[in-house]
């Protein structure tokens, strides 16, 4: 009973100090645990965008490539198109020209990487007096952070005409957005959308520019390309873990042919097959002398070697006294009595 009532306090005095250590080393905080945006998401860098102009009772229709066919078949007042999705040529400069004096609304995304200044685009743009450069400054994409100002994509600058019915500026005093009235339409062009995407439409200069472009329309037709979600290997190999893929299934082969080869072997089949005991053996050749009339010869031979070895056995156990006449004479009656064992076989 005293021994269970020592153990008692023992056990209680542990647990104290625990409650103690706990209360005074550890402490509860509030943890924000930030989720992965979703696949529909990383698929489509306007989602934001486009469930926002469906609240707003916007139709949405987006197509990955686009041509004349496309574009005579649409309904939608309003067309956004990333440039290199499309291949320009007079034809549909022709319907575009048209469709904007009647009253359309063309958005046009400038995202080459390399041009041809004989396109049809590029010559339609002159035309209208937009001229523009090519800034290589989109591959680092590092400028001076404006929140008044939009967030444009850096490859391309524009020179615009004195006419021009909106002109914005980024914080680098540089042209990033022109529009102009033609006929009953407007042609609007930019660099890279970026003002457009998930992660930038929230803030307020890009939500406001995205609102002037798209509102007062029934339905707006995007040209831009499919984009496809990054699988979990890329996501790896993206953040620079090649080298440690390399090495965890190095490690892992290792420890493979250390722990578990020597447990359960090598699977794979020697070849070689098993062969019978030495009792099987000796039986076996005993007998097949005895049949063709040998045994004698294998007899001496089987003595005479068992002698040499007796013999050196005995010599290694004793190299005190090798000589001893009373272990010769043990030695020699040993020998007389296995003859005498091996003749009444």
């Amino acid at each position: 009973m005293r021994n269970r009532l020592i153990g008692f306090i023992i056990c209680l005095a542990v647990l104290g100090l625990c409650v103690f250590i706990f209360f005074n080393l550890f402490e509860i905080v509030e943890h924000t645990k930030l989720l992965p945006p979703s696949k529909e998401a990383q698929r489509n860098e306007y989602l934001a965008l486009d469930r926002w102009l469906l609240s707003e009772g916007i139709n949405v229709e987006i197509k990955n490539t686009g041509n004349i066919d496309v574009f005579r078949n649409a309904a939608e007042k309003i067309i956004f198109v990333r440039t290199s999705y499309i291949k320009w040529d007079d034809e549909i400069i022709s319907f575009f020209n048209e469709w904007v004096q009647n009253g359309g609304r063309l958005i046009l995304s400038l995202d080459f990487f390399y041009f041809d200044m004989d396109n049809p685009l590029f010559v339609y743009l002159d035309n209208l007096g937009i001229y523009f450069s090519y800034d290589p400054d989109e591959i680092r994409y590092n400028y001076l952070y404006d929140e008044n100002s939009p967030t444009f994509g850096r490859g391309y600058n524009f020179s615009a005409p004195a006419d021009t019915a909106l002109v914005l500026y980024d914080a680098d005093d540089l042209i990033r957005f022109v529009e102009i009235k033609k006929g009953s339409g407007k042609i609007t062009v930019t660099g890279r959308p970026r003002f457009m995407t998930n992660f930038n439409i929230i803030e307020e200069p890009n939500a406001r520019l995205c609102w002037h472009l798209f509102s007062g329309a029934d339905s707006v037709l995007f040209i831009r390309g499919g984009d496809i979600s990054e699988g979990l290997m890329g996501g790896f190999f993206r953040r620079g873990n090649f080298l440690i893929i390399i090495i965890a299934a190095l490690f892992l082969t290792i420890i493979g042919f250390w722990s578990v080869i020597p447990v359960f072997g090598v699977v794979r089949d020697s070849g070689v097959p098993k062969g019978k005991t030495l009792a099987d053996r000796f039986l076996a050749e005993g007998n097949f002398y005895m049949k063709n009339n040998s045994l004698h010869v294998y007899r001496l031979v089987y003595l005479r070697e068992i002698k040499r070895k007796m013999t050196i056995k005995n010599i290694q156990y004793t190299p005190d006294i090798p000589n001893d006449p009373l272990i010769k004479k043990n030695f020699l009656n040993t020998v007389k009595n296995l003859k005498t064992e091996m003749e009444q076989l």
